[in-house]
């Protein structure tokens, strides 16, 4: 297994890992590779990369991009990225919060760009939905090291739906890639990774997304609920009207949440704004 020198990085520059932000590094060259490999990289791709860190991954996209955004949190690191990576120009280090980031403000070429990177954790959620969802401009494919637990949320399937692969599935298609072991990182995490890709990204036609999850939230509310009370609770309708709207969906009022897959909540979603 080769290894990347990012301990020794740390070491030389005086900085310790932030637990706070999740910080575990990418020492497993040949992972590295895979990322960047599964992302299918060329000489015409813009990518943004979400937390360089000490610029293990940034490397080698460099070599197979055109252009690397590497955005980085943590102010620390800025240095080390500016300093270690000096001899790629085809390199933007941008020290932001990757949250915030608009695509419009980079001059991207075609406005076409991939996302790639092996973000902490805890920000899984809420980077899916900041670039599925809130961007003004979504990235082409997202290629990620995550959790393998919440990798495996992502990709689900009936009977184990959930709202977080619902909040994925709308927009683009899931798959594991590859199971990454914990020893792949500096410090080593509690758990094993999960190298996950979306692609095909779209937003879906004539769907008002904010009205679409507030029916997709309003059902998962109770998970171990029946979808009629959850409903009704979530929707303010009447028992009566939430039963009439599943049955319309083709959906049995007796369903459960976890059951149901995108094209179900969709026709919900049709079937509810018809009626209003």
């Amino acid at each position: 297994m080769g290894k990347i020198s990012a301990k020794e990085l740390l070491e030389k520059y005086r900085i310790r890992p932030n637990k706070l932000l999740g910080q575990n590094f990418l020492i497993n060259e040949s992972v590295a590779g895979s990322l960047v490999e599964t992302a299918g990289i060329g000489k015409n791709d813009t990518i943004v990369e979400v937390g360089p860190g000490t610029g293990t991954i940034t490397k080698l996209l460099a070599e197979h991009a055109g252009r690397v955004i590497a955005v980085e949190k943590d102010r620390r690191f800025i240095p080390i990225l500016k300093e270690e990576l000096k001899a790629l120009k085809n390199i933007e280090v941008v020290n932001d919060d990757i949250l915030g980031f608009n695509p419009a403000r980079y001059e991207i070429r075609d406005m076409r760009y991939k996302l790639v990177g092996a973000p902490p954790y805890y920000l899984t959620a809420r980077l899916f939905r900041h670039f599925l969802q809130d961007t003004p401009v979504q990235p082409v494919l997202i290629a990620l090291i995550i959790q393998k637990e919440v990798a495996q949320n992502i990709i689900a399937k009936p009977p184990d739906m959930n709202l977080l692969a619902v909040s994925v599935q709308l927009y683009g298609e899931s798959k594991i890639e590859k199971i990454i072991k914990k020893g792949s990182f500096w410090p080593s995490p509690r758990v094993n990774s999960a190298l996950i890709t979306v692609k095909n990204i779209q937003k879906p036609q004539n769907v008002d997304e904010k009205e679409f999850f507030k029916i997709v939230r309003a059902g998962f509310a109770s998970p171990r609920k029946q979808l009629t009370p959850n409903l009704v609770s979530g929707l303010k309708i009447s028992r009566i009207d939430s039963k009439n709207l599943l049955e319309s969906a083709g959906i049995a009022p007796s369903a459960r949440a976890e059951t149901l897959v995108v094209g179900d909540w969709l026709n919900l979603y049709t079937k509810l704004r018809s009626t209003r």
